[in-house]
């Protein structure tokens, strides 16, 4: 790791649009399915288990889905399960598209709601992807940290979401009580294998590495240091805590079917 210095750290990787995707000769060969309130989800009906799916929620611009696994059996039934925290439930599952029944029956899953789709016949299909734009995953970002002091005032850490496990950037720190937090601007960031100093102009929220591996949080303004208790990221309902009730991401998209039918 390295140390990264910066007087205020821009937004511009937090605010910056998708890549565009070239489907080549596969845009003609979308299966396009529809709720019939200008919802779509795009896939590759050869493979329609993997990647290539895409969301869009006006029509107009599909971006790649965050997938996460799927499954098919044949032409009978095909599965395509992606990334959205704020829908997986006690037991774990998450988002997904599935087609049963040949074809005759399709759906996408939101926690507790399903919505019904069909297909869009094929020259409907065509015409409307031939105006569309796609594009990789809408959602950029990467819940790091989060931690709590005994009042119940919140620190959360994200940084930009890379395909690199090495790309570790554009951090930013939010601090506040549920449904209040507000962005601190960054002043300095210490990032390496004893742990994490991230120096903002109200205080520098301290993560250090302590025995045994365990790490140590910390706020401190001036000579005052006020302890933190670490909350795990991975559990079903820090997503729901995280990108619905704490605030920072309120509002925003994160480019699944469950923007729009949850």
């Amino acid at each position: 790791m390295t140390l990264l210095t910066t007087a205020v750290l821009s937004l511009a990787l937090a605010q910056s649009k998708p890549e565009p995707v070239d489907l080549g000769a596969l845009r003609d060969t979308l299966l396009v399915l529809t709720d019939g309130q200008k919802h779509y989800i795009a896939v590759d009906p050869a493979q329609p288990q993997r990647d290539d799916i895409f969301y869009s929620g006006d029509g107009k611009v599909f971006a790649r889905m965050p997938h996460g696994s799927g499954g098919r059996s044949g032409t009978e039934s095909w599965s395509n399960s992606f990334w959205d925290p704020r829908v997986i439930t006690t037991g774990g599952s998450p988002g997904s598209v599935w087609m049963q029944d040949s074809g005759a029956k399709y759906e996408v899953n939101c926690a507790k709601k399903t919505t019904t789709l069909h297909a869009l016949p094929a020259d409907e299909a065509k015409k409307l992807l031939a105006t569309a734009t796609f594009t990789e995953r809408l959602w950029t970002r990467r819940a790091e940290k989060l931690l709590r002091d005994d009042t119940g005032v919140y620190f959360f850490v994200d940084r930009f979401l890379s395909k690199d496990p090495l790309d570790r950037r554009d951090y930013r720190v939010f601090a506040g009580p549920k449904g209040a937090m507000k962005q601190l601007p960054l002043k300095n960031i210490v990032d390496d294998d004893q742990g994490m100093i991230l120096a903002t102009k109200g205080g520098n929220l301290r993560l250090i590495t302590g025995p045994e591996g365990k790490m140590e949080g910390k706020w401190v303004q001036g000579k005052t240091v006020t302890p933190l208790v670490e909350i795990d990221l991975d559990r079903y309902d820090s997503g729901h805590l995280v990108y619905m009730d704490l605030g920072p991401y309120s509002g925003l998209r994160l480019g699944t079917p469950c923007d729009d039918l949850m």
